[in-house]
């Protein structure tokens, strides 16, 4: 892991918890084996082990680890996680065609406020979707550079995928984003949802 995340380096750690994903906000304080802080209060509920995604910035390239998180502990004003097993890729930001879809979203995240995690939602319409992200109508605004959870639902049945805000514009009520991770079966359901769009299109 040295290479890859070195200590204080902020770092968004991403759990499904009873099938819904939940983003908490980190920074790497060992690397070797690697711990990562927070103050989330939510972390103390979690049963351990649990599968986790790592997201983190290294220079201009975000970064993935899927990873294990296999213990929490008191440390100072926060918690420590203890993470095992952590393979490392960057993130695929290829370009996929863009179809012109609306439809309802919700938009999640996790900031820092005061020294407290504050959990801001965000409800929107999409103005074009692909596997790669989204534009979103949206109130309010998320700043770029933020991780945040994407929500949609489709046929009763919700999607979601952990995304990074590409693109802010306050004045226009406007993010990008791109996708970095599908939780569970979502990514194959939104493929599947993306086709019959557009061919009764």
């Amino acid at each position: 892991m040295t290479k890859h995340l070195p200590p204080d380096t902020p770092v968004i750690v991403a759990f499904m918890i009873d099938g819904r994903p939940m983003a908490v906000n980190g920074l790497c304080i060992a690397e070797e084996p690697l711990k990562i802080f927070t103050k989330d209060l939510r972390t103390q509920d979690i049963k351990y082990p649990q599968s986790v995604v790592l997201v983190w910035h290294r220079e201009e390239t975000v970064m993935k680890g899927e990873a294990d998180a296999v213990s929490v502990e008191p440390y100072k004003a926060g918690f420590v996680l203890s993470i095992e097993r952590t393979h490392v890729a960057e993130v695929d930001r290829r370009v996929y065609p863009r179809y012109p879809i609306e439809t309802s979203v919700s938009i999640r995240s996790v900031c820092d406020m005061k020294g407290s995690q504050v959990i801001s939602l965000s409800q929107g319409v999409t103005r074009d979707l692909s596997m790669g992200g989204a534009w979103v109508d949206v109130q309010p605004v998320v700043t770029m550079g933020s991780i945040v959870e994407f929500h949609i639902k489709v046929d009763g049945e919700e999607m979601s995928a952990l995304a990074m805000v590409a693109h802010d514009n306050p004045n226009r009520g406007v993010n990008g984003l791109e996708f970095i991770d599908f939780y569970g079966d979502s990514r194959d359901r939104f493929l599947a949802y993306l086709e019959r769009a557009m061919k009764a299109a």
